[in-house]
């Protein structure tokens, strides 16, 4: 696997904890504050999710851009 950014182990992390999440519920956990749509916070963590996505880590979660960890082939998601 290729390097991963200190935001894209973090998000890693939460989705472990909580499998689906909006962009800015996660930038709210990572940043520790309330995130606003379009700031330079949750425009961070979007691009590290599609840097995610490109990887094959996460995957987008219907239309709301709810995005889950991915599961390997083979391996069962945990609900």
């Amino acid at each position: 696997m290729s390097r991963l950014s200190k935001n894209q182990r973090k998000i890693l992390e939460i989705l472990e904890i909580k499998p689906e999440m909006t962009t800015r519920e996660i930038a709210e956990v990572v940043f520790g504050k309330l995130v606003e749509y379009k700031t330079k916070e949750y425009n961070s963590i979007y691009r590290s999710l599609v840097s995610l996505e490109r990887k094959g880590l996460v995957q987008r979660v219907h239309v709301q851009l709810r995005w889950r960890r991915k599961v390997p082939s083979g391996e069962k998601a945990s609900e």
